[in-house]
């Protein structure tokens, strides 16, 4: 017998071929049987199906929910057309608009976030998990047969977290271009006004290195700490962190992996330096008042005149200094001037190696033309240090801007795949299961399996602008 007393009229789900079907009850059961009599609402009326169902497969319609986003792993409810249904599922992977791929069982699809919710169980007149009170939207009219949900805020709803009481340790970023990607600790000493506060930082301090700094900032640069995520060990290659250099926490990824101790840190703001794993936390943003685990390398924009938003913390500021490759159009030709510390990609013409590019900074511009460069991820032949060499400028091109790609690479589709520490110009020629490919090389004419990870969309460096390949 359900724990729940059905009414004339209650909304309900019931529970058929492991989907949750919404559903209206017409007649509540009667005291000596188990069944109820119901209408479903996955067609329009009159051609509702109307029937009756064991008490024990209905349950109450769940209340909407306030998802503000899904992460990769979530048990989920996606609503499927064809069943007129709520069906369980895995998100697989977060796509672009919106979009998410969703497993269920032995098939996939690509689903809208107003058609998903999280997986919830009825069980002994409960939520399982429970749905927290400030998670519950007011009812409103949907209309199951269209899928999509407009999710709407009540003004009830306690207002997110905008405000900040005095005395509260916060993290403080700040809109100049030199701080970007930084987060510095600070208290909440006053309220100046709407959404304005006083803090003073912990770790910065006045010309005089006396005082602490005091500074009003904005609430759209002030997010709670963090949570502490514990640390599982040892960080991954490509992983985003935050690492703690110049009194801050500054966005970065890890480039290597040198021991169980230690990393190489590549800034998004240019710059790779090693650190202890000590000095290192994993990359978490603050969405929409929840905290999310980062999964993906943010990117920036590519124009005419190419900026590398990449600076290297300096020792002697918080404000990094400014990197910038220019492009200038001739007649004929597009002339990169590229300025010293700017993060670049050079290329080999050696044999073996065609259609291969190698991450390098800029050293110094030398008389006849060339560049010396660092690379670095290429070392001298005693692997003591980072190997620096004379590049022309057309075997160099601005570091490529980072193109989120969350979803499948297809057949055919060019490629850009991390190998031998370098990134090399290939063709989707397989996909495989489990977000892993197949990829040709032309000039060695071989084929190669990567994981997803490992690939990146090509891109070509034309007339000073980055533009995406299409498909072969």
């Amino acid at each position: 017998m359900s724990d729940f007393v059905f009414s004339k009229g209650d909304p309900v789900e019931v529970t058929k071929n492991d989907c949750f079907h919404p559903a209206t009850v017409i007649r509540p059961p009667s005291r000596n049987k188990n069944l109820v009599f119901l209408e479903y609402l996955a067609t329009a009326a009159p051609n509702r199906l109307r029937e009756y169902v064991n008490v024990a497969n209905v349950r109450p319609k769940l209340p909407p929910q306030l998802n503000s986003w899904f992460k990769v792993g979530d048990a989920v409810d996606a609503f499927r057309q064809t069943h007129g249904a709520w069906c369980p599922a895995t998100v697989a992977a977060i796509l672009q608009n919106s979009d998410y791929r969703v497993v269920f069982g032995s098939h996939s699809a690509v689903v809208h976030h107003s058609a998903l919710r999280l997986h919830r169980s009825w069980v002994r007149g409960n939520w399982v998990p429970p749905l927290p009170e400030q998670e519950q939207l007011p009812e409103t009219e949907t209309k199951p047969e269209n899928s999509r949900f407009r999710i709407k805020y009540s003004r009830r709803r306690p207002l997110k977290e905008s405000k900040f009481k005095k005395g509260r340790i916060v993290e403080v970023s700040q809109d100049d271009k030199g701080y970007k990607g930084a987060w510095f600790l600070a208290t909440i000493v006053e309220i100046v006004g709407k959404d304005r506060f006083q803090v003073e930082y912990r770790d910065l301090k006045t010309n005089g290195g006396i005082q602490h700094l005091k500074e009003v900032i904005d609430a759209r640069f002030i997010r709670p700490c963090p949570p502490e995520v514990p640390f599982a060990g040892s960080f991954k290659q490509f992983q985003e962190i935050d690492a703690w250099y110049n009194d801050g926490w500054w966005e970065a990824v890890v480039l290597e992996v040198l021991s169980n101790r230690e990393c190489l840190v590549s800034f998004i703001h240019n710059g790779v330096l090693k650190f202890e794993n000590s000095k290192l936390r994993p990359h978490q943003d603050w969405l929409d008042g929840k905290w999310v685990m980062s999964s993906k390398v943010k990117h920036s924009e590519a124009s005419p005149f190419y900026i590398l938003k990449r600076q290297k913390p300096s020792e002697s500021s918080k404000k990094p200094r400014d990197v910038m490759a220019r492009t200038t159009n001739t007649q004929s030709k597009s002339v990169v001037h590229l300025c010293k510390g700017a993060k670049v990609e050079v290329r080999s013409d050696e044999e073996g190696y065609q259609g291969a590019w190698y991450t390098a900074i800029v050293v110094d511009s030398l008389q006849n033309g060339k560049y010396l460069v660092e690379y670095l991820t290429l070392k001298t032949d005693d692997l003591t240090e980072q190997l620096k060499e004379e590049a022309d400028v057309s075997d160099i091109r601005p570091y490529p801007p980072d193109v989120k790609h969350v979803h499948h690479f297809v057949l055919r589709e060019m490629v850009d795949a991390w190998y031998n520490e370098g990134w090399w110009v290939g063709q989707v020629s397989s996909v495989l299961l489990g977000f892993k490919y197949k990829v040709y090389f032309w000039p060695t004419k071989e084929e190669m399996e990567f994981e997803h990870c490992h690939l990146r969309p090509h891109q070509e460096w034309s007339d000073g602008k980055w533009v995406l390949a299409s498909l072969v």
